[in-house]
């Protein structure tokens, strides 16, 4: 962590402009006149099978570290009162911002109660780093999914039809084998800049994506949501408790 080199709070040159550096370590907790905590409808719906929900009471501080919880409960989804029930988290900047250098440091999902303990991950888990807006007009992720718990992807999408809704996404990703993203954290960094984007994790590149690089400034976005599913995120795992770990994040406009 950086400790009290950045004195807590969101540091930005120009007073959180979109065009501003900025650094948050949290250990003032969450400001929100720059984060928006989320309270509604999380990804992963299945029609009488799950329903996802983002909760605030989800997000949590402690010296520095925001912990994001997950849960699945049995509950009514739709018609069906054996359906499955995910609470998860998000966090998301307030501002959008454009090409840069995006980096975070992070334990993705698992059952690790503290963000130092022992943890493993579990099926139905979904947790990641990323910048958003409109539909995925522009979306570049790092993402983790526990129905590949040894993988983690490097993905970015481009949708050049954003007002329609998700009718013509344009996906890039690769497929790395890290089975190390939820046993700790990691800094994650990618680099946004007209037609490429830079992977890196721990200062070490991973790969460049060259295809389908979007343009429109986003939000920054980290969550922790769940699944009930087949293929991503994988099934659900009822009544054992997850967790998402964020020490530090920080964003600096290219030149």
């Amino acid at each position: 962590m950086l400790g009290g080199l950045l004195a807590g709070a969101v540091v930005a040159a120009g007073a959180g402009k979109p065009t501003s550096a900025w650094t948050d370590d949290f250990t003032n907790g969450i400001n929100k006149s720059f984060w928006v905590i989320a309270n509604g409808s999380a990804p992963g719906y299945v029609p009488n099978v799950h329903k996802g929900y983002y909760q605030p009471n989800d997000v949590s501080v402690a010296n520095g570290i925001v912990t994001m919880r997950l849960t699945q409960e049995y509950g009514t989804v739709d018609t069906n009162p054996s359906g499955v029930i995910s609470r998860g988290a998000l966090l998301y900047s307030k501002k959008t911002y454009g090409y840069g250098t995006y980096q975070w440091r992070m334990r993705m999902s698992s059952t690790a109660a503290s963000p130092t303990a022992p943890g493993t991950p579990v099926s139905g888990s979904v947790s990641a780093g990323f910048n958003y807006v409109n539909n995925s007009q522009t979306e570049i992720d790092f993402e983790f999914s526990a129905l590949d718990p040894n993988s983690l992807f490097l993905v970015n999408w481009l949708n050049t039809t954003p007002s329609s809704g998700p009718t013509d996404y344009n996906e890039t990703y690769t497929e790395l084998t890290r089975p190390d993203s939820t046993s700790g954290f990691h800094t994650y960094t990618f680099v946004w800049q007209p037609g490429q984007i830079t992977y890196s994790i721990d200062n070490v590149v991973q790969d460049i994506h060259t295809s389908n690089v979007p343009k429109a400034p986003a939000y920054f976005m980290i969550n922790h949501w769940g699944t009930n599913s087949d293929n991503w995120g994988g099934g659900a795992t009822v009544g054992t408790t997850r967790y998402a770990y964020i020490d530090w994040v920080s964003y600096t406009p290219l030149p």
